[in-house]
């Protein structure tokens, strides 16, 4: 009986190593194999394209392993190729589809780019894919602004400064100006549309109105649509300041002046006089009068640009004032009509 006990007791150890064998085994072989990715292609070759044409190909990712594989991200070396994954989750044995669009718009011949994986594959933490493609560009205008700034400066409530740029076509097809958006205050010297022929250039001129513009900083954007399909719109930035109009000035120097007929010569008796202007726009004498007829101004009108100055003659016709002057002085005057602008718009 003790003998059969023994046996029975030998024979139980021997099922309980071999199940705690088996059980070892499995775990071992289980940790062996992880998470595996394999991908259909490592590398894709769109072929010759034309820059409208947007190729997809579908490639295949699978878990090789014998756990989950789990993708953590899926990156673009650029944003011309956009991706889509069917499942971040690929059980053992199972795929996964990752499809990739390509965007050739502004590339002309070989393009080469990368696709990033990132999985809990501990062999191949990040995988790379690679698409490659010739795009062949199709005709088309292609527009270029010479510039793409403004700057008024400094400028006086009123002033209409101006600016000019040019637009070229340096593409294969004409390029239209369809259309321009500017504020109230812009005005351009070409009619729309405008076209351009290949090769050829366009000089546009555009006038900044600040008469009616308040006081201070100007922040403003002139949009500019086209037909070239990389470009359709060009935006021209003005910026300045406006400050007010300085009033118009003018000064005579010296105020006043005499004439003695006892101590000057006979015959004609000259007196001078001196106008500045010292404002910063321009000034218009229309009109140059005395208020007797034995003065006589030398000029009858001037203009005076600003910070210049002009001499004033006046002569004193002895002759005619020696018969109304018995005694003491006779005061006469010299008159000025300055011509002041008012513009008025439509």
């Amino acid at each position: 009986m003790v003998r059969k006990n023994k046996i029975i007791i030998i024979l139980i150890s021997m099922v309980i190593i071999v199940g705690a064998f088996l059980i070892f085994y499995n775990i071992q072989n289980k940790s062996s194999q992880p998470p595996t990715i394999s991908f259909s292609e490592e590398e894709w070759d769109f072929g010759k394209i034309k820059e409208d044409e947007r190729p997809v190909h579908i490639f295949t990712i699978k878990n090789t392993g014998r756990e989950e594989l789990i993708i953590s991200r899926v990156r673009s070396s650029c944003g011309c190729a956009a991706t889509m994954l069917s499942s971040d989750n690929i059980q053992p044995g199972k795929s996964a589809e990752l499809k990739v669009t390509f965007n050739p718009t502004g590339y002309n011949g070989l393009v080469k780019k990368d696709i990033y994986i990132e999985s809990n594959d501990p062999q191949i933490a990040k995988a790379k894919i690679t698409i490659t493609t010739e795009v062949e560009p199709i005709p088309s205008p292609k527009a270029f602004l010479s510039n793409s700034q403004w700057d008024l400066g400094l400028i006086s409530q009123g002033d209409l400064p101006t600016f000019t740029f040019t637009i070229e076509n340096k593409g294969e097809l004409n390029l239209i100006i369809d259309k321009i958006d500017a504020s109230e205050y812009i005005q351009y010297n070409i009619e729309i549309p405008l076209t351009i022929l290949p090769g050829e250039k366009q000089e546009v001129t555009f006038t900044y109105d600040s008469s009616q513009h308040e006081l201070g900083e100007v922040r403003e954007s002139v949009r500019i649509y086209c037909n070239d399909p990389r470009r359709k719109a060009f935006s021209l930035r003005v910026d300045g300041y406006i400050k007010e109009k300085p009033a118009p000035a003018v000064s005579i120097s010296p105020a006043g002046t005499s004439f003695n007929l006892t101590t000057d010569s006979e015959g004609e008796t000259i007196g001078k006089f001196i106008l500045e202007n010292s404002g910063e726009e321009g000034i218009k004498i229309t009109s140059i009068k005395t208020s007797a007829d034995y003065l006589i101004p030398l000029i009858s009108e001037i203009e005076l640009n600003s910070g210049e100055k002009e001499n004033l003659q006046l002569i004193l016709l002895r002759d005619k004032v020696s018969d109304k002057i018995q005694e003491g002085e006779i005061e006469e005057y010299l008159y000025l009509t300055v011509a002041i602008p008012i513009v008025i718009n439509k």
